[in-house]
Formats: C-alpha cells, structure tokens, sequence
C-alpha cells in the first residue's frame, strides 16, 4: 500500500474513532468489541468493507445512525470532497 492510501486510511479510521469518542468511550467500546465479535475486524480494516460499520452502527443505534453518519461527514471537513472518503461516506448511508 502506498503512502497516500495509509494517509488516507489512518484520517478516515480518525474520523469515525473520533466521531464516536466524542459521543463516549463506551460507545467506541460498544461499536469497536461488535466489529471485532461480529465481523472479526477492527475500524480500520472498514474502509475495505464499509458495510460491516454500516451494520454495527445500524444495530447499536437504530435510527439515531443517520446522525452519526453525518458527524464523520463533518469530522471529515474538506477531505469529504476527495472521491475516496465520499465514496465511504455514500456506501454508509445507502
């Protein structure tokens, strides 16, 4: 992996740990020990498979995801116009 795509990782894994950091650590506990039980991953592997976060998110906060999603949009700031992160960003809420 390139240089550009660990950079690339690392601020989106940022983001959603910072996102839900903010909201409390036990809920990146609760988010982080579900990727880990459920999908055998952690938040850093989920900008491969967006879908998994997706799902976790879904179930821990039903209704209240769409906020969240929205938040990591905003941690994002000016990086959410990069392809990259808009394309993560669309795959969670679809």
């Amino acid at each position: 992996m390139d240089t550009e795509n660990n950079a690339k990782r690392a601020l989106l894994a940022f983001a959603v740990e910072s996102t839900l950091l903010r909201m409390g650590k036990p809920v990146y506990e609760k988010v982080t020990s579900k990727l880990e039980k459920d999908y055998n991953c952690y938040i850093p592997d989920c900008q491969e498979n967006p879908e998994f976060l997706k799902r976790v998110l879904q179930d821990i906060f039903g209704d209240a995801y769409d906020d969240i999603i929205n938040e990591i949009r905003t941690e994002l700031g000016e990086f959410i116009s990069q392809k990259y992160f808009d394309d993560f960003i669309k795959t969670l809420a679809r």
